[in-house]
């Protein structure tokens, strides 16, 4: 009887032990699970149908698919995670992962990158793609990370900016006593006044209602983003005076990216570089499909004097020089001239 009562608790014991390795075990599992997944946020300014947004989805799916899903990429669109100056400062603090923001607000802390944002730098979408590979461009960047601890993963267009309004613009004259809705940024305000109009900062989540209530007599914005925010509601007249093709980013918090083995570096980079040439070719449709769409809405699709806004503003890139002159002088105009 003794010896039946102490096999029964050393059965009894044994279950208990293995009941505890297999707890141990699950737990261990669990928790290499978790480490082996990295989740990064993503924030940006613009709704799900922009081209940026797109472009995020896109490196977001290549991302999962190269690493089997071992680096997710979540997305908050429509200022979810604050306002652009707000995402980019939490991006470089490190409490948001990336980042998409444009040349004017990187311009905003880091000065040289303002010369993106000068008139007709760009010819086109595509030139700012071809600058981005440039060993100009890579010491722009890296020079950014070394001071702001932002890695710049991934560069394309936001698109040609045009000018929308109530009534035709056909010169700088046009826009006297104009008030016209710019980006909160310096450069946004210099050249909008080399417009010849009053420009007002007013942030882009709050345009629609500033033109709605007459705030503001118009803004300035690609032809893809007039659509995606529905700025053609409460605008009679899109003039195409291509006065900014501007340059943006996706900006990653640099020590977020060191902590990723090389080969997942070179994975996020590669899903961004995709998606740059991706968001490209959407701008690229939309500008070619667009005029026909503002025009069945009823909007006139207006030809302004192009070379009156070129005349106008030929001045900036000297006046501002002096915020790129450790790269030379003559930086605007090689980026410019550049094939």
């Amino acid at each position: 009887m003794k010896r039946t009562r102490q096999i029964a608790a050393l059965v009894a014991l044994l279950l208990v032990a293995s009941a505890m390795t297999a707890f141990a075990t699950g737990q261990q599992d669990a928790s290499d699970a978790a480490e082996e997944t990295m989740v990064l946020r993503l924030g940006h300014i613009y709704d799900p149908s922009h081209a940026w947004h797109k472009g995020a989805e896109m490196a977001a799916e290549i991302v999962a698919k190269e690493t089997q899903n071992r680096i997710q990429i979540e997305i908050y669109p429509s200022s979810q995670l604050g306002t652009e100056p707000e995402i980019l400062e939490q991006t470089l603090f490190g409490s948001i992962d990336i980042a998409e923001a444009g040349a004017g607000q990187l311009g905003t802390l880091f000065k040289p990158i303002n010369v993106l944002e000068m008139p007709y730098t760009f010819r086109d979408n595509d030139h700012v793609l071809s600058f981005a590979k440039s060993d100009i461009a890579a010491e722009l960047w890296e020079d950014f990370r070394a001071e702001f601890g932002g890695k710049i993963i991934g560069v394309s267009s936001w698109g040609v900016r045009q000018l929308t309004s109530n009534r035709p613009i056909n010169t700088p004259a046009d826009l006297d006593g104009f008030k016209l809705r710019v980006p909160e940024q310096t450069i946004t305000v210099a050249y909008g006044k080399a417009m010849g109009a009053n420009p007002t900062p007013i942030a882009y989540a709050e345009a629609y209602l500033a033109l709605q209530q007459g705030v503001v007599d118009g803004l300035e914005n690609p032809m893809s983003s007039i659509q995606a925010m529905k700025f053609y509601e409460v605008q009679d007249v899109i003039n195409l005076t291509k006065h900014v093709t501007n340059t943006c980013f996706f900006v990653m918090n640099d020590d977020k990216f060191e902590s990723l083995s090389d080969s997942d570096q070179e994975i996020i980079l590669d899903a961004f570089e995709q998606s740059s040439q991706y968001i490209v070719e959407l701008l690229n449709e939309d500008d070619a499909s667009l005029v026909a769409f503002f025009e069945e809405q009823g909007l006139t699709v207006n030809q302004p004097d192009i070379q009156s806004f070129v005349e106008a503003t030929a001045s900036m890139p000297q006046e501002f020089s002096d915020w790129w002159s450790d790269y030379g002088t003559d930086l605007h105009a090689r980026i410019q001239n550049m094939q």
